[in-house]
């Protein structure tokens, strides 16, 4: 593994690992040099690491480590220095992931109107008859107006059949793109890459917030759009669509990092990388999703990576 966390493991995991290197390593000033280019790449950096020492304690409030014990400490994969110190600090880890995840957690069920749980599956009817399937972990906020259907997915993927309307558009927010149709079935996506647009029948037009356009798709095309690659359409198989909804996924060249996050849907807790290489592999098949634990091994296992279970709420990823 770098020196510096991968951009492959989730931000929460590049924090807790900066904070267990600190406390391996409090006089390394290149160490140091390091980690405060890393809080100042962005806001949601020094969020992450806050809210991560809040939990653990201040620096200022760590014991130092012997000697024996700091050389001990660098002798470890820095993976696997979560679980140093036994318990105690595995406990500890979690207490700080929880801290992360819970003022995002409160704030999204303000906005959301539909909110699904871990491995929750939920269909809903809407007011003019549309129907809305939502994956586990998705929210939705619903804003329906005399000119406009509107619905922003906040988090997660749904899958829409419209019932159409010339004069009251249906319009999908999602990680700013909008989706407009008149009616049709279609699916959308959020990721933290960005937002894939899927449609099973009928045709959509996908346009950025701005009104910028930037596909019209029809049935068996998809869209995706990503922050830092951009946006690339392809074809899909329509029946694929909506294979979540049967608890399955079906995936072609796809980053292992986007596969788990929709695996995490389904399973309690938080997932981090440790390897950046197994984040950014491709990977092709289908995934069962009722058994998510055996689909994460299995899938990790042909990158010849490693899951280790340190609780119940925190898996970590990383090289044989």
């Amino acid at each position: 593994m770098n020196s510096v966390p991968g951009r492959g493991e989730s931000l929460q995991g590049q924090a807790i690992e900066w904070l267990m290197r600190l406390e391996g390593e409090p006089e390394g000033s290149a160490l140091r040099a390091d980690f405060e280019r890393w809080l100042a790449l962005s806001d949601d950096h020094r969020r992450a690491y806050a809210a991560v020492e809040v939990a653990w304690g201040t620096s200022s409030r760590l014991a130092s480590l012997t000697p024996e014990r700091r050389e001990a400490a660098r002798a470890v994969p820095p993976w696997r220095r979560l679980c140093y110190g036994g318990a105690a600090l595995a406990v500890t880890a979690l207490a700080a992931c929880l801290a992360f995840f819970a003022v995002p957690a409160v704030q999204l069920r303000l906005q959301a109107d539909h909110v699904t749980t871990t491995a929750e599956l939920r269909d809903l009817m809407l007011e003019d008859g549309s129907r809305v399937a939502l994956d586990a972990g998705s929210a939705v906020a619903v804003d329906y107006t005399a000119s406009q259907r509107g619905v922003r997915l906040l988090t997660g993927q749904a899958f829409f059949e419209v019932v159409s309307s010339r004069q009251r558009p249906f319009v999908v927010a999602a990680g700013g793109i909008d989706v407009v149709v008149t009616g049709t079935a279609f699916n959308v996506a959020t990721s933290e890459s960005g937002v894939s647009v899927a449609v099973q029948s009928g045709s959509v037009n996908v346009l950025r917030h701005n009104a910028e356009k930037l596909a019209s798709l029809g049935a068996g095309q998809r869209v995706r759009v990503a922050a830092k690659s951009g946006v690339a359409q392809d074809n899909v198989d329509p029946q694929d669509v909506t294979a979540w909804r049967d608890r399955r996924i079906v995936v072609y060249d796809v980053p292992v990092r986007e596969i788990v996050e929709q695996i995490a849907r389904h399973m309690p807790g938080m997932i981090v990388f440790a390897d950046s290489t197994i984040a950014d592999s491709l990977a092709s098949g289908i995934i069962d999703l009722k058994n998510p634990a055996d689909a994460l091994r299995a899938l990790v296992d042909l990158q010849r990576g490693r899951v280790t279970a340190i609780s119940p709420y925190l898996t970590v990823i990383s090289s044989r």
